[in-house]
């Protein structure tokens, strides 16, 4: 019997610890280099990428091991872990991706250079959750679109101001306004595969205890289609699965009746 998916909410926070793992600066160009001539002393990782200064390549090396994606074999030498070597899966859809959906802007960029530059447009705080409120309900106004990503308000507007810069997301109309809304890019709406694959990815990072049940229902799904629905009034309730209807009110005095006296 095939596993049921990940609820979209799991999935969405799958996508974002890859996301927060693999996408610190230079982490691509790290993990290939070392790929290709491992195990390496790190004089010799240095040489390889001379524009890396030698007291940042030392950090460099320490973080990654400490997030699981370098070991060291022996004192001064470092090679990929299993995870490390997973991470190459993850780089190749999203170079795919860049090169794909954003060929005018880079046309000679390394591998390595397109994978950190896509990374580099889904990192931060927010960027997530908010393309995926957007792949999941639609066009979205700011509110409701700024509760679905629980963002502040400055870290909401600043979020959106940079994934519009980054292509990934644009308004339906180029004035703000009441009727306006912010949808997804022909370049986001490609990422899907890079969702999987960096989900998958997170799914491989996590000890065993720590993985999901993959069965258990998720009641809070529900909730946030619901709750969608309520906000946006092009979505219908028949997109979604499991809306919960609406409670009727009861009355004030009704309520009151039922709590036992606090006199005796």
């Amino acid at each position: 019997m095939p596993s049921l998916s990940p609820s979209p909410t799991r999935h969405t926070e799958l996508v974002d610890q890859a996301v927060a793992r693999l996408s610190p600066r230079w982490t691509t160009w790290t993990l290939q280099t070392i790929q290709h001539h491992s195990p390496m002393r790190l004089a010799d990782i240095n040489s390889a990428l001379p524009w890396i200064g030698v007291h940042a390549m030392a950090q460099i090396v320490r973080r990654r091991q400490t997030s699981g994606l370098l070991d060291r074999p022996q004192f001064g030498v470092y090679d990929l872990t299993l995870l490390g070597r997973d991470a190459r899966s993850v780089h190749r859809v999203l170079s795919d991706w860049h090169r794909t959906h954003l060929a005018d802007d880079a046309a000679s960029l390394a591998e390595a250079e397109r994978v950190e530059d896509a990374l580099g447009r889904l990192r931060g705080k927010g960027a997530i959750p908010l393309l995926h409120a957007l792949a999941q309900y639609g066009p979205l106004p700011n509110g409701a679109l700024r509760s679905e990503a629980a963002l502040a308000t400055g870290s909401f507007h600043y979020r959106i101001t940079q994934l519009q810069t980054d292509r990934l997301i644009t308004r339906t109309s180029p004035l703000s306004g009441r009727g306006s809304e912010y949808t997804l890019t022909s370049a986001s709406r490609g990422l899907t595969p890079v969702y999987a694959e960096l989900a998958e990815f997170a799914r491989r990072a996590l000890p065993a205890a720590a993985r999901p049940d993959q069965h258990v229902a998720t009641a809070q799904q529900a909730v946030r289609a619901s709750a969608a629905v309520r906000r946006s009034p092009a979505a219908a309730a028949e997109l979604f699965s499991h809306v919960s209807a609406p409670q009727p009110r009861v009355p004030a005095y009704v309520t009151a009746l039922s709590h036992p006296s606090r006199t005796r």
